[in-house]
């Protein structure tokens, strides 16, 4: 018997096992905030993993990691708000070419850093001022 899975899920693996790493593996400011949560989305072409986190403000986001419908290039997408399988697809606008980031078919280190990147800037954009 063989079994397979997508290169999207295989991708989305791939990333968050090297994403968790980094996270117990670090002294990363953004440490404190402590909770990322994982999902999976599909829109029949692509899928992948999202990877949604909460501000202290209450502000959140979701972005998304895949391999694009028409390479093999992995892209980093997202909006703003909690996606969930309601629908609604962490991309950052309607057009297939449109994303976050961009990275050819086996940078899953550079993918890695540019989201943890993508996650502190949003944190800290976020931080809950104390009055």
């Amino acid at each position: 018997m063989r079994i397979s899975k997508s290169a999207g899920l295989l991708i989305g693996e791939i990333i968050t096992k090297l994403l968790v790493s980094e996270f117990n593996n670090s002294d990363r400011e953004c440490k404190k905030f402590e909770h990322i949560s994982i999902g999976v989305f599909t829109n029949c072409r692509e899928c992948g993993h999202t990877y949604m986190v909460s501000a202290e403000n209450g502000e959140s986001f979701t972005w998304c990691v895949y391999e694009h419908r028409n390479s093999d290039s992995i892209i980093i997408n997202g909006k703003k708000g909690y996606i969930s399988m309601s629908g609604d697809l962490p991309y950052c606008s309607d057009s297939k070419g449109d994303n976050l980031s961009s990275f050819s078919y086996s940078a899953y280190g550079a993918v890695v850093q540019k989201l943890i990147q993508l996650i502190e800037d949003f944190l800290e954009k976020n931080i809950k001022e104390v009055n």
